[in-house]
């Protein structure tokens, strides 16, 4: 029994290395993107009409909004089940999962093709283009459409813990769709090119999530059935998973045009290129936990307390070490890294940087946190809390920037985070049944990153230094030790997850020596 558990533990940690190391992946295929395609676009595609897709790329976004999180609630309600070795809810999610998705998909296609008729007018697009990016629209729709599908069936393979296969696929199909892009802008298709891309991406990803989820079904002989009270009791959840997306999604778009009508175009472009940066660099230390939703649902499911007590503080300080690493980066070096990359006239001030980054510190502590208790089933809770959040946001934000500038938009977004920050930390200690000494170190963890963090904030204010791309990598690598060197010496906890993760690393290591070199 004690043999099964330790392969089970086995395949979850090994799951969540695999799903991590390609979210980094991930990340590292869109910068790529970002920097060597684009140029591609423009040099390929009249300068007019790359801006006109971009303005139906928003249309197609919005065209989302109908999906209420179908793929997320049935990876939790997938894994969960697993853990619980429960068959019947099983066959019952799947089902579920499976139709909701098919009707949504149907639904974004008819949305989409009723908007396709008013988008010309919508983004205000050139006549002379208008033709060509409505049929490349509307191609582009069903590309959206097919993702959006293929991310239910893709979640029920991760909840299997069959991140490593899932990983290569996705990104094949992603590196295949980059090369289709490439190959018919060289053709001169134009903006098809770019449809049909999407197109192609769409449909490859949906045909081997289906393929795959088949194999997994017949493997593990999961037979699915549907159950009309299961089904309605299921469809129930999205109810609050939908406002939560409307609402976040309205949050989200909306800041620049209140920052461009009352305060004016140039902030929009110093608030977005202040923080475009620190989103990016944050969205590395979010992966901690998003790597971890297929499994973390199967450790609850399984009910394996101590592991779940490990687990959780594991993830919490380490939650807590990287966010106070990237954010007392941010607040060293923002003014440096935004003069060498686009000027300093661009640079947001020193006050609105540090309100920038105390926002992100805890919008990304409460959002891993927040993955968490989702993992533990607390879906409805979980969009509340965000929908509150949301709202409370665009409130403040239509006050605070008529009256504060740019410092009341911020503000705007900075206080609302203090909401999550109230909520899951006390709703995560409880359900992990974390001991008081678990507490007390997370407290401990918690004022020494805080403290770190002010002594920032006072040699920002100290001192003031221009530093070249040079320069910032040499003066980035020192702080870098400082900051592990502070770590080191007043973490007890993190000289042991040191000291655990250099066993870990020394066994590997032995073992690849050994494999390699069976003589020695």
């Amino acid at each position: 029994m004690a043999d099964k558990e330790n392969i089970v533990g086995e395949g979850r940690k090994k799951a969540t290395i695999w799903n991590l190391f390609f979210l980094n992946i991930g990340f590292i295929i869109t910068l790529i993107n970002g920097v060597l395609i684009i140029p591609l676009y423009l040099h390929y595609m009249n300068g007019a009409v790359y801006g006109a897709w971009l303005a139906t790329g928003n249309v197609l976004t919005w065209i989302t909004i109908v999906d209420p999180g179908v793929a997320g609630v049935l990876l939790q309600r997938v894994s969960y089940a697993l853990g619980e070795k429960n068959e019947k809810e099983l066959g019952l999610a799947i089902s579920s999962g499976i139709l909701i998705a098919i009707i949504l998909f149907i639904l974004s296609i008819i949305v989409g093709y009723g908007l396709s008729y008013f988008i010309g007018s919508i983004a205000n697009i050139d006549m002379q283009y208008r033709t060509d990016i409505v049929k490349a629209f509307r191609i582009a729709l069903w590309g959206t459409s097919f993702s959006l599908l293929a991310d239910t069936f893709r979640n029920i393979i991760l909840a299997w813990h069959k991140t490593k296969l899932h990983g290569i696929l996705l990104y094949s199909c992603i590196v295949a769709a980059n090369i289709v892009t490439v190959v018919l802008l060289v053709l001169k298709f134009g903006v098809y090119a770019l449809a049909y891309s999407s197109l192609f991406l769409g449909l490859s990803i949906l045909l081997f999530a289906i393929t795959y989820t088949i194999i997994l079904l017949k493997q593990n002989k999961i037979k699915l059935s549907f159950q009309f009270t299961y089904f309605k009791s299921f469809s129930k959840v999205f109810v609050f998973t939908f406002s939560s997306n409307l609402f976040e999604t309205l949050a989200a778009n909306i800041d620049l045009i209140i920052v461009s009508r009352y305060i004016g175009s140039k902030a929009v472009a110093v608030l977005d290129l202040s923080r475009r940066p620190l989103r990016i660099v944050s969205g590395l230390a979010n992966n901690i936990t998003i790597s971890m939703l297929p499994s973390l649902p199967h450790l609850f499911g399984a009910n394996e307390k101590e592991k779940i007590r490990i687990v959780i503080m594991r993830i919490w300080t380490i939650l807590l070490w990287a966010t106070g690493f990237i954010i007392c980066g941010f607040i060293l070096f923002s003014a440096n890294l935004t003069e060498n990359w686009v000027g300093k006239q661009f640079w947001i001030g020193n006050t609105n940087n540090i309100i920038l980054c105390s926002s992100f510190l805890l919008l990304s502590i409460g959002y891993n946190l927040s993955n968490i208790t989702l993992s533990m089933g607390h879906i409805k809770s979980n969009s509340l809390i965000s929908m509150a959040r949301s709202i409370v946001y665009v409130i403040l934000l239509f006050v605070f920037s008529k009256v504060l500038g740019m410092t009341g938009v911020l503000l705007a977004f900075l206080i609302p985070t203090l909401i999550l920050i109230a909520y899951y930390p006390k709703k995560v200690f409880r359900k992990a049944n974390l001991s008081v000494q678990n507490l007390k170190e997370l407290i401990h963890e918690s004022l020494l990153i805080g403290i770190i963090v002010a002594g920032c904030i006072l040699i920002s204010y100290s001192f003031k230094y221009h530093l070249s791309w040079l320069g910032l990598i040499g003066f980035s690598t020192l702080y870098s030790v400082v900051f592990l060197v502070l770590l080191f010496s007043l973490s007890r906890r993190f000289r042991r997850e040191l000291n655990i993760a250099v066993g870990v690393f020394t066994v590997k290591a032995k073992a690849v020596v050994q494999l390699l070199l069976p003589s020695f």
